[in-house]
């Protein structure tokens, strides 16, 4: 196959690189976050059949049509809201995702942010690096017999629930396009949102980001959540009103967050939630550990290979604009 491949925003794994070779596509890849004209440039150089899109703030119309030989564009990863999905239907071009080849890494990033709010596990570190060793004041407590509400019932949110059914919580989701058989046989189905945000513990964020999610998680949603319940992000930034949770959080409205995702990113150096201390922040790495990166990878290159050998393409990495 003579083809060529632009990453834009980073490589694909070595793994996926020896596939591009093995199948004689050449491989070229951008910096992270490259400006609009250097990946216009880079394109319109190299002409490519494929286009890969990593980190990124936006791949539009301009940036498409920047190779007139473009076949395909794939997304590394499963969230498609960098990608101008509307312009590549109307150029033709499918876009396809790696879905759920990283759910179980983003999985455990959310069950590893809800032990470290529950644990205090913040604070403790903190205090003992400063030579504290008083266990009096320590208040942590149990997920076991919480309940976990989760908005969305995809794969991430189903490992999720699985984990969480297994350490001893109530886990119920709200994802009014599901099908029943999506929430499986430990996750109750919430009537509605509200519902779901008054009885949960925790509330785990795992919708994708759409003109509806967009703010769905704002003052009046907070406002319902208990004072002791704690909300998980590892969706997209934009879901949440991020004004209204600083609020929320310095009011202790609910108790505390944990936040692997912001809008923008990367979020300003003064960011408010960064003076709280009931909020525990990673760089948006959940699904970025090395066991995710390098299946993402080889998937979303299978994808591509796949569609410029004219072959099938498994319905899941389909985009749907």
């Amino acid at each position: 196959m003579r083809a060529t491949v632009v990453s834009l925003g980073g490589p694909v794994a070595p793994e996926a690189e020896e596939l591009l070779r093995e199948a004689g596509v050449s491989s070229i890849a951008t910096e992270p976050y490259p400006a609009k004209e250097r990946m216009i440039a880079t394109l319109a150089e190299h002409q490519p059949e494929a286009v890969i899109v990593r980190l990124v703030d936006r791949v539009d119309e301009a940036v498409l049509r920047a190779s007139p030989r473009l076949r395909v564009v794939a997304k590394h990863g499963a969230g498609t809201n960098d990608i101008d999905v509307a312009a590549a239907g109307r150029l033709g071009l499918p876009v396809l995702a790696a879905t759920g080849c990283n759910a179980h890494s983003v999985a455990e990033h959310a069950l590893a942010l809800m032990l470290a709010l529950i644990k205090d596990l913040r604070r403790q570190d903190a205090f003992v690096r400063g030579g504290g060793w008083e266990k009096k004041s320590y208040r942590g407590h149990e997920l076991r017999g919480r309940r976990l509400g989760l908005v969305g019932i995809g794969l991430i949110a189903q490992a999720l629930a699985r984990m969480a059914d297994a350490i001893g919580m109530r886990v119920a989701a709200y994802d009014p396009f599901a099908p029943d058989e999506a929430f499986g046989a430990v996750v109750g189905r919430a009537a509605d949102l509200d519902t779901l945000l008054r009885e949960s513990d925790v509330v785990s964020l795992h919708c994708p980001l759409t003109d509806r999610t967009r703010g769905l998680i704002g003052a009046r949603e907070l406002g319902l959540m208990k004072p002791t319940a704690f909300l998980i992000n590892t969706a997209r930034g934009e879901v949440v009103d991020e004004p209204a949770l600083v609020q929320a959080l310095q009011a202790g409205t609910i108790a505390g967050a944990g936040l692997d995702t912001f809008a923008p990113e990367p979020p300003a150096s003064d960011n408010p939630l960064w003076r709280l201390d009931t909020v525990i922040v990673s760089p948006h790495v959940g699904g970025v550990t090395e066991e995710a990166r390098r299946e993402v990878s080889l998937q979303t290159v299978r994808n591509v290979l796949a569609l410029l050998r004219g072959e099938e393409v498994h319905p899941r990495y389909v985009v749907r604009g």
